[in-house]
């Protein structure tokens, strides 16, 4: 099979089934579906006898952490395996700095959803809202037993990239998965409970610090916030704990592009977007971003007041 040939859901089972050993990449800054199908992929490999890793150059959100198996996700990587994985990546560059021991490698397959480049050896992509949904199928066709465990994190994926099956993403494929995984024992609760309700008092406090800070912009059809290290230091918190507060700006009425960037370090800032009926993957890919169409991020270099004009001045050109 030559590069950039598409890989079928057959395919890519039989790969995987073939390789004694697998080796699997979630993207950097990883949410629940990139991570959700990677300990999915694992648990089925397991009972298939495979040597299984997963791998992640960044730190996992406290919420990700809440879930037990996320401790074997490395953010170093050690050995050699048969076939190397690209898990919810839409590009090379999402692999961030493990992705060099990606390209190195011979035998290289994706798992994507997102459209994105055909960038592996085997590339099973397909336009579904999540990358679970890809790896539920390829399990089904491995043969493997679902259990309680391995739907709860196949649900995690599916429900956290649907926004809890609320995104314009979600059809009826969606709910026919949610229903299969609800029969396995998914713990739907949890997965509920850990995205969309828990905080902390410190998380509410630095939520207010940013809705106290929004800007409208282009007659209210963009709307934008910010948090700093000086904040995060105060509160005792770090920047995986701001993932949601994007989530309150696109939810204005009128607005057509939400944003929050979020100082990771001095004058280094993480740019997390949201959409209505607008591409904010395309203003992400101006800083070297991507993502979904309506849910995109990108991480950007220099003084916040430049970082927010140049992100004003990329979004205008289209809003």
């Amino acid at each position: 099979m030559s590069l950039k040939q598409k890989t079928t859901i057959e395919q890519a089972a039989k790969l995987l089934q073939s390789a004694s050993s697998v080796a699997l990449f979630a993207h950097t800054n990883p949410d629940g579906d990139t991570i959700g199908s990677c300990i999915g992929l694992k648990l089925a490999l397991e009972q298939l006898g495979k040597k299984v890793c997963i791998c992640c150059d960044s730190e996992m959100t406290s919420r990700l952490k809440a879930f037990e198996q996320t401790e074997f996700v490395s953010q170093q990587f050690v050995g050699k395996y048969e076939l190397y994985v690209a898990v919810d990546c839409s590009e090379l560059s999402r692999i961030g700095e493990l992705s060099s021991v990606f390209s190195n490698s011979r035998e290289t397959l994706t798992i994507d959803h997102h459209g994105g480049d055909y960038f592996s050896k085997y590339n099973s992509i397909y336009n579904y809202a999540s990358c679970c949904q890809i790896v539920f199928e390829i399990i089904k066709a491995l043969g493997v037993e679902f259990n309680a465990e391995l739907a709860t994190y196949l649900y995690l994926g599916l429900c956290t990239d649907t926004g809890n099956f609320a995104h314009n993403n979600v059809d009826s494929n969606c709910f026919y998965m949610a229903g299969e995984l609800c029969k396995f024992g998914a713990d739907i609760e949890k997965v509920y409970r850990v995205f969309f309700r828990d905080t902390t008092f410190a998380e509410t406090k630095l939520l207010a610090k940013a809705l106290s800070r929004i800007r409208s912009y282009y007659d209210g059809k963009m709307f934008l916030t910010y948090i700093t290290v000086a904040d995060l230091s105060e509160l005792g918190l770090d920047h995986t704990t701001t993932s949601g507060i994007v989530s309150y700006v696109i939810d204005i009425a009128g607005a057509k592009i939400g944003v929050c960037i979020c100082e990771v370090t001095p004058n280094h800032f993480k740019v997390s977007m949201r959409g209505k009926d607008f591409s904010v993957r395309d203003v992400c890919k101006e800083f070297g971003g991507g993502g979904h169409v309506l849910a995109s991020g990108c991480r950007i270099d220099g003084f916040l007041e430049d970082v927010i004009e140049k992100i004003v001045r990329v979004a205008g050109y289209t809003i």
